[in-house]
């Protein structure tokens, strides 16, 4: 059976305020989980972000190597050793009888240039001393 019991005045006041104190209590300690979580998240990313930048301060550091080693290389000295060592010489061309200037409207070279008489020179003669086949109709011509 049960027993009726009264609440007294005092009892009541005092389960409130045991309340609200628990209320707090867990409002703070949640709030402090809370801040643990949040503090070890930005933790994390504060490292990630690190290896990050010292990564990237090694691929730089690597690509400055890398552009220092190539503008080595491509100096007109060391490209000369390096073509005489696979065979080739080659140079600059010469602007007065390599050069050839071509019109923009029409495509074709710019009269009154040295290099174009030269080659047409050249052409000229190495037609000349060449030999002709004639299609199969006689000997070969001069």
């Amino acid at each position: 059976m049960k027993r009726n019991r009264r609440v007294t005045r005092r009892m009541s006041v005092m389960a409130t305020g045991s309340m609200y104190i628990g209320a707090v209590m867990l409002t703070l300690f949640v709030m402090v989980i809370v801040n643990h979580l949040a503090a070890s998240s930005c933790t994390q990313l504060k490292k990630t972000i690190g290896d990050r930048r010292r990564e990237l301060d090694a691929l730089e550091n690597e690509r400055l190597r890398e552009q220092a080693r190539w503008d080595g290389m491509t100096t007109p000295q060391r490209l000369d050793a390096a073509l005489l060592r696979h065979g080739m010489k080659m140079r600059d061309p010469d602007p007065a009888r390599q050069i050839v200037r071509l019109s923009r409207a029409t495509g074709q070279p710019i009269r009154c240039q040295a290099s174009v008489e030269i080659a047409r020179a050249r052409a000229a003669s190495v037609t000349s001393q060449t030999a002709r086949y004639d299609g199969g109709r006689g000997a070969i011509r001069r």
